[in-house]
């Protein structure tokens, strides 16, 4: 069993906690996953209160982490010394993931400096003056880190993980119960593909640099 830690925080994005804890939640046989955060529960952006499973420091005892977004919830996390400092990830021997402007987040930690990286789209041109290398791409993968950009590229992250620690089969399960009716083959190309080209292209990136 591996242990998944979703990262939240204040005014996050109900859409990208919601989709992301649903989707992780569709097996239960693989992987526990915990709500961390530096209160007992967190609001998100709409007003849904979440209660967390732990603190932000239990980030160092999981597998894989995830980070959230939030328009508002990611410039006030980023100024929150108690909750970037408690955050101690290490992509030697972790999966580490963001959606949106979660990205904003590993940004700032240092784990993607000269590496490539995306975000929404509205937030792009701020974490380029921050200093980010952001692409127009819906997945990036650099190594043991993947960023997602747009609520519905939660899809491609999660079946990242999912193939990273199992195998397609294993996302294909997740993800295919949320397929609309007729589309099963069109979709299964475009995620298998998005993720395997994300994959290729961090590798290509790698093997460069040596």
């Amino acid at each position: 069993m591996y242990n998944i830690g979703i990262v939240l925080f204040d005014d996050f994005t109900d859409v990208d906690f919601f989709l992301m804890y649903d989707l992780l939640g569709r097996t239960t046989d693989s992987w526990v996953v915990s709500i961390l955060g530096t209160k007992s529960e967190h609001r998100s952006h709409l007003g849904m209160s979440v209660k967390t499973d732990g603190p932000i420091s239990e980030v160092i005892n999981q597998d894989v982490v995830l980070i959230t977004s939030g328009k508002r919830g990611i410039p006030a996390a980023l100024q929150d010394c108690e909750f970037m400092s408690a955050l101690k990830l290490d992509p030697n021997r972790q999966l580490i993931g963001s959606i949106c402007a979660g990205s904003f987040i590993l940004h700032e930690l240092g784990l993607l400096n000269g590496l490539l990286l995306t975000t929404n789209p509205d937030a792009k041109n701020v974490l380029k003056k921050m200093g980010g290398n952001v692409q127009d791409l819906p997945l990036v993968i650099e190594g043991n880190i993947a960023t997602a950009g747009g609520c519905l590229s939660l899809v491609y992250l999660i079946g990242w993980v999912a193939e990273r620690l199992f195998d397609s089969e294993k996302r294909q399960f997740i993800q295919n119960q949320l397929i609309p009716a007729g589309q099963l083959e069109h979709f299964e190309e475009l995620i298998s593909s998005t993720i395997l080209l994300a994959e290729q292209e961090g590798i290509n990136r790698m093997t460069s640099k040596r």
